[in-house]
């Protein structure tokens, strides 16, 4: 019996084509949590773009696994965390001072970055969330730091070859990239999670659409690649849904009789 089920938001609850979450998705959640089952959201975004993202009020979950894992909270408090090592964001710093490369910084509530050109604008465009305002980078040396966004892929690879403690992930074939620490990854949060509340994994399923959410699937008792999903990600999966504009995500609950 499923007791939990774990979403990814964009290109999984959130189409990339109309910009908001298919009615049928809603109504699923919605049953989800009526009958009992728990819903957690897993996403590479900021809690501050959750704030942001008008297409996901009035939703509920259970939990939330941010930041690709880096910092997972539900009612009480925060339950699972990794902050980019010390020496690490140092090295950013030093890079920084050098190279004129925009890098959004992801603390536990601030969302920041070290500067803006059109790649920012494009990135943030794409994922229907406002550009972030731009702070004197002295902060990161102060405040924990949780996932970094450098916008320009083949401008950060002589600092990717810096830095010893994080693991990336891309979210934009061209643009961006998510950076954290090498302990974090969404299945790091689920595992947090099920250990919090006495869940085995095989009572659980988790839905997504990119190769960021590979290891949530593989965690999951069932992992359901979205039919929008990358064919990489459509190969591990247990069960592969309708595209998320064809009512995937409440046909996959159906037909794998959750709901």
């Amino acid at each position: 019996m499923i007791k939990a089920v774990f979403f990814d938001c964009d290109g999984t609850l959130l189409s990339h084509n109309s910009g908001v979450v298919p009615a049928s998705a809603k109504q699923a959640l919605e049953d989800l949590r009526k009958k009992g089952i728990k819903t957690i959201l897993s996403t590479g975004r900021h809690v501050s773009e959750l704030a942001q993202l008008e297409p996901m009020h009035g939703i509920e979950f259970d939990a939330y696994i941010t930041l690709n894992g880096a910092c997972s909270y539900d009612a009480e408090g925060i339950f699972d965390s990794h902050p980019i090592d010390r020496g690490d964001i140092e090295t950013v710093y030093a890079f920084l001072q050098k190279n004129n490369l925009p890098i959004q910084f992801l603390e536990e509530t601030e969302n920041y970055v070290s500067s803006v050109n059109e790649t920012v604008i494009r990135s943030q465009a794409m994922i229907h969330t406002p550009v972030p305002p731009v702070m004197p980078m002295d902060r990161i040396l102060t405040h924990p730091v949780y996932m970094f966004i450098p916008f320009g892929i083949q401008a950060f690879e002589p600092l990717e070859a810096q830095l010893r403690h994080v693991k990336c992930t891309r979210w934009n074939a061209h643009d961006a990239i998510d950076v954290f620490h090498e302990d974090a990854g969404k299945e790091k949060g689920m595992q947090a999670w099920m250990e919090r509340y006495g869940i085995d994994r095989t009572e659980t399923a988790a839905f997504g659409d990119a190769m960021n959410d590979s290891t949530m699937l593989e965690t999951a008792g069932i992992g359901v690649a979205m039919g929008n999903s990358t064919e990489e990600l459509k190969a591990i999966a247990d069960y592969v849904a309708d595209d998320i504009d064809d009512n995937g995500v409440a046909g996959a609950l159906a037909a794998l009789g959750i709901l």
